[in-house]
């Protein structure tokens, strides 16, 4: 929890003090997009975390994003800052895989799954908001420098409760890297993956920078920064309220259909942020919190009940690879939109998320049911 509570200072933080340096909005979103552009060497990492022991893995992985923002701290800005930034994500890559896709389903059956993600999920999100808050706060009351100080002190924390955990070691033998590799892109290659993650990398080349590109419009109009993180902060609370009602909701339902509502509302949320009202903007962002909380329970439990544990490393390494590997294109997609004005500004991601929802719609009314696949060769 603590790690993820720096991950979402650091969301305010870095695009703010890249602002105030540079007075550029697309420069402060290119900066922080490269956080996410780590994720272009995951399945390098998913090699090393099933090759090793995966809580030693887990533990270093935040002691290195804390060295990463001592540095960031301390340095000059420009292209510096640039690499250091992208050196962090590195670190949170590892963390995210090892937590999400490797430690829980070592440690929960199947039939708990979709309880456990939901649980762990809502738990998340409410410890993102008081990261979204704490870090406006520190910003407001002390500046960008302070607050980044604030996250290595967090990341240091979860590095020393990481070794708390047992030791987790890799329940078979391993070959060599190529061969690691290639284990990951085979299984990405199969029907239900690929589906799942060519839909989300769209979705997320629209959404998933948004977070930052609120908090650089908002400042543009003159919305404090505690202002703004207070709003994301609501988002988080209507994330983690979806996360925990996702259980019990529509269970009966197909995943596939189950993504796919959770998409049809993401569209009509970003229709409302698209407008040049604060207000509507902020209802938007709410509801499309809300949509994707859903959609991240439903979408993790659909991944695990896929792919075997022993190989969970390598092939979500590889699904992250191009799922969040988006992320950093979203900044670069804003960025690039920065010189049209009002509403023409979100129309490219406008356009791809309404590719994105029709492209699962299509797969998710075949009637293809999600079991899981018994086979890690």
């Amino acid at each position: 929890m603590a790690s993820t509570l720096a991950n979402w200072q650091l969301g305010i933080v870095i695009p703010l003090l890249v602002l105030q340096q540079t007075h550029s909005a697309a420069t402060a979103l290119f900066t922080f997009a490269l956080r996410g552009a780590a994720y272009a060497v995951s399945p390098l990492i998913g090699a090393v975390i099933d090759r090793f022991d995966q809580r030693t893995v887990f533990a270093l992985a935040q002691f290195q994003q804390a060295v990463c923002i001592v540095l960031l701290a301390l340095s000059p800005g420009g292209w510096v800052a640039g690499l250091l930034v992208l050196l962090s994500g590195a670190g949170a890559v590892a963390t995210t895989i090892t937590s999400q896709f490797v430690l829980v389903p070592k440690f929960i059956d199947t039939a708990s799954r979709d309880t456990a993600v939901a649980r762990l999920m809502t738990a998340l999100e409410l410890t993102r908001v008081v990261g979204l808050l704490a870090g406006g706060a520190a910003i407001s009351w002390q500046g960008p420098t302070f607050s980044l100080l604030v996250v290595v002190a967090l990341y240091a924390l979860a590095g020393l409760i990481s070794l708390l955990l047992p030791h987790v070691v890799p329940d078979a033998p391993q070959g060599g890297l190529f061969a690691n590799l290639g284990i990951g892109f085979r299984w990405l290659a199969k029907r239900d993956i690929l589906w799942l993650v060519v839909t989300m990398a769209a979705v997320n080349l629209s959404i998933g920078q948004l977070e930052a590109v609120l908090v650089t419009v908002f400042e543009q109009k003159g919305v404090s920064a505690l202002i703004s993180s207070g709003l994301l902060a609501v988002g988080l609370v209507a994330s983690a309220t979806a996360s925990a009602l996702t259980p019990r909701f529509l269970p009966s339902w197909s995943t596939e259909r189950r993504i796919l509502l959770s998409q049809l509302v993401v569209l009509g949320a970003m229709c409302l942020i698209a407008t040049p009202f604060v207000a509507l903007t902020a209802v938007g962002y709410v509801v499309l919190s809300f949509a994707t909380g859903y959609n991240n329970v439903v979408s993790i439990t659909y991944r695990h009940n896929l792919v075997p544990v022993e190989i969970a490393g390598r092939v979500n390494s590889v699904i992250r690879m191009v799922i969040t590997g988006a992320v950093p294109a979203s900044g670069l997609l804003y960025a690039g939109a920065t010189r049209l004005d009002g509403f023409a500004f979100w129309v490219p991601a406008l356009v791809i998320l309404v590719a994105a929802v029709t492209a699962w719609g299509v797969h998710s009314f075949r009637g293809v049911t999600t079991e899981t696949v018994p086979t890690a060769h």
